[in-house]
């Protein structure tokens, strides 16, 4: 038994981004404050948005960190509260597009950034209009927002049903200034969270045909992505994966992987999904010794078996520049029974499959 509901409305292809005045037809938004990542205020994209909207675009905010602040949120709660405005639209990342989210929830509960990730229910939040601008994070279809306290030495994650963005215009076009170091981080995010979710206790039939359709394409165009960054059909097929292995994690939620990238990410600032690519070959493997789908998923993807699977993805990181070892990191191995302890307080680490003890998940860390 299970159940699959995503209610965000998606319209994606090249050039799509120019619709965006047709698309909010139907609704009665007359009134915007617009979340920017720098690259997009320099690439002109709100620029665009502002000629696109005339009149209805109230403040930008821009300059979203890259793991986004508490800080970053009250900006746009400030700037949301100021106009009045009727809708949030996020474009870049996923950094901006989880600012948004949280403050959509802040500003309908009339609160702030520290007070909204502490809230466990979250039922309401501004309509959020999402235009991702990398491959990876799938915020735009997604309930989830990641925020950091660094006063408080803390990153959390909220989730609810309200956090899924109203309208997903996804558009390829806006990925091709990516350049290939974010390109890299951004696309392995699509690999974690595909093998995430099928990882995952909450995994579902239709969710893993998501998964492995983004599995598929992430395998044949990431690295030609990274090449060669102005490729369309590569980069359309990325930002085709991300959105799938979005659809498919936000049924699921994610699990091991994950679960072990936040404490390498507060601690140690590790890019997100570098971190979470960092112990994904070893997870797979223990998941797929619980669960023999892994292996059955591994062949569907045209690998010999979840090894081979495992082997195929660490060589595609080193081909990608992506760290693979501690050494590599600058993390003395003295940390491990530290990170091994942290992982397991994560939230999501219930959700892997297999559950490893602390002894078990530090002999895992120590083949790094």
């Amino acid at each position: 038994m299970f159940t699959f509901n995503n209610p965000t409305e998606i319209h994606f292809g090249q050039g799509v981004l120019q619709t965006i005045d047709t698309v909010l037809e139907k609704y009665s938004y007359q009134s915007y404050v617009v979340i920017a990542s720098g690259s997009q205020v320099k690439n002109g994209i709100t620029e665009l948005l502002e000629s696109l909207l005339p009149g209805q675009i109230k403040a930008v905010v821009s300059e979203i960190e890259e793991n986004p602040t508490v800080e970053n949120v009250d900006a746009i709660i400030n700037a949301a509260a100021e106009y009045q405005v009727d809708a949030l639209i996020a474009v870049g990342g996923g950094s901006t597009m989880d600012a948004a989210k949280a403050a959509a929830a802040a500003v309908v509960k009339n609160t702030d950034a520290r007070t909204i990730i502490q809230d466990k229910n979250i039922n309401e939040a501004l309509p959020i209009i999402a235009l991702p601008s990398t491959s990876g994070s799938a915020s735009e279809v997604t309930p989830f927002s990641v925020i950091s306290d660094k006063s408080a030495g803390i990153k959390t994650s909220i989730s609810s049903k309200a956090l899924y963005p109203k309208i997903a215009i996804v558009d390829p076009e806006l990925t091709y200034t990516c350049p290939p170091a974010v390109t890299a981080i951004s696309g392995i995010d699509v690999i974690c969270h595909s093998l995430d979710s099928i990882g995952a206790v909450n995994n579902n039939p239709v969710s893993d045909g998501l998964a492995v359709t983004a599995l598929k394409l992430a395998f044949d165009n990431l690295e030609v992505a990274y090449t060669e960054g102005t490729n369309a059909e590569a980069r359309a097929n990325m930002a085709l994966a991300s959105m799938t292995a979005g659809l498919a994690f936000s049924q699921t939620a994610t699990s091991g992987s994950h679960a072990m990238s936040y404490y390498l990410t507060s601690e140690f600032g590790i890019p997100h999904a570098e971190a979470c690519a960092f112990s994904l070959d070893q997870w797979i493997i223990h998941n797929a010794e619980v669960d023999p789908r892994l292996d059955n998923i591994s062949k569907q993807l045209g690998f010999e078996n979840t090894e081979a699977l495992s082997e195929a993805l660490n060589t595609l990181k080193e081909r990608l520049g992506l760290r693979t070892t501690f050494e590599a990191l600058e993390i003395d191995k003295k940390h491990i029974p530290e990170i091994a302890r942290q992982t397991m307080a994560a939230g999501n680490y219930k959700n892997n499959l297999a559950q490893l003890s602390e002894k078990e998940i530090i002999e895992m860390l120590e083949t790094k």
